[in-house]
């Protein structure tokens, strides 16, 4: 049986190198056996600090196995709507439309907050595009924890203009629409897994909050897609709506 650190280490440069020369990377079964899920969140902490990068935004969601995950995302991979991505280099490039919210005050490590100081706190939301990427060789097949480790697939966050929030929107029948190329891709009413995403958010700051992270006040949280993942290709301009809420785009 492996020691923790000598299965955090050689992960973390692995995928560090991955980023670095845009290979997808393959692991020994060996260090893929010992991967488990408080390891794959260690590896997620010392690939920032390899990458000497500070988490600015956040991804959140249901992993495989139904468990709420928290994964950073580094300030060099933020941006407004409207902004241009070099995404020539992504090996796994998808998009997905979703909504994002942002926090009034900080949530500090090792603290246990209530579902009231979380909810209370929100004080935006905001159309956002995830862009995906994976450095992992074979994706589609990779084991749950080894994508957590890779931050779930992250490549960039993209955050339309903040609005207010209000509680008021019925997620269950919330239209949306995603473009490609001014060409409308999916078009629902609806459609979150978990219908409602405000719910992650109290689930997720504490896991945060246990594994060390600190939130700070203006943090963005990216909840899930709603409109699964299609691909897409560099050059490609990819628009989302969601009527009511706002609107985001960007050009990759």
């Amino acid at each position: 049986m492996m020691h923790c650190q000598d299965v955090i280490e050689p992960i973390s440069r692995a995928l560090l190198q991955a980023r670095q020369q845009h290979q997808p990377l393959a692991l020994p079964e060996a260090l893929l056996n010992s991967l488990d899920e408080e390891t794959a969140y260690a590896v997620q902490q010392r690939v920032l600090e390899l990458r000497q990068q500070p988490a600015k935004w956040w991804k959140t969601g249901l992993m495989g196995n139904g468990q709420i995950f928290a994964a950073p995302i580094a300030a060099s991979e933020c941006y407004a709507s409207e902004a241009k991505i070099d995404t020539q280099h992504f090996t796994a490039l998808h998009v997905e439309a979703e909504l994002a919210f942002c926090f009034n005050r900080s949530f500090q490590p090792k603290q246990q907050y209530t579902e009231v100081e979380i909810l209370s706190a929100i004080s935006h939301v905001a159309v956002s595009i995830e862009v995906l990427d994976s450095r992992l060789a074979g994706w589609p097949q990779a084991p749950t924890q080894l994508h957590l480790a890779d931050n779930q697939m992250n490549g960039a966050l993209v955050i339309g203009e903040a609005h207010t929030w209000q509680n008021s929107i019925n997620f269950s029948s919330q239209p949306f629409e995603l473009y490609i190329n001014d060409h409308l891709i999916v078009q629902n009413e609806g459609g979150h897994p978990q219908q409602n995403p405000v719910q992650l958010l109290p689930e997720f700051v504490n896991l945060c909050s246990h594994l060390g992270y600190h939130l700070e006040a203006g943090s963005w949280v990216t909840t899930g897609t709603w409109s699964g993942y299609p691909a897409a290709v560099s050059g490609d301009k990819v628009s989302v709506c969601f009527a009511g809420i706002g609107s985001a785009w960007v050009q990759l």
